[in-house]
């Protein structure tokens, strides 16, 4: 009776990582794409304003720093945050049974 309920709730328990672990994945991706977009919004009206010449930077490559630099960043957030956040939720996890036992 004792393994019967222990199988159950390790069936259960792993029932419940798994469903976690795919909704931190959901979260994760929800978060890129706001990235993304905020991203965008921000480098456009960048862009805009330098062209139109409202902001005047020197050296005129300058102006690309930000968008180049930020989506270098962008990427190490997909890279690590969106590609990977089933590896980080199963570390995670590690750490918490590590603590407990």
């Amino acid at each position: 009776m004792i393994v019967r309920q222990a199988k159950a709730m390790t069936t259960t328990l792993d029932e419940y990582k798994r469903l976690f672990r795919e909704a931190h994945v959901a979260d994760q991706m929800k978060l890129f794409r706001l990235h993304i977009g905020i991203y965008l919004v921000v480098n456009i009206i960048w862009l805009a304003l330098n062209w139109m010449g409202s902001i005047k930077i020197d050296p005129s490559l300058a102006v690309y720093y930000s968008p180049v630099g930020w989506g270098l960043l962008v990427i190490v957030h997909y890279w690590f945050y969106v590609r990977g956040a089933e590896n980080l939720c199963k570390l995670r996890e590690d750490m918490v049974e590590a603590r407990i036992r």
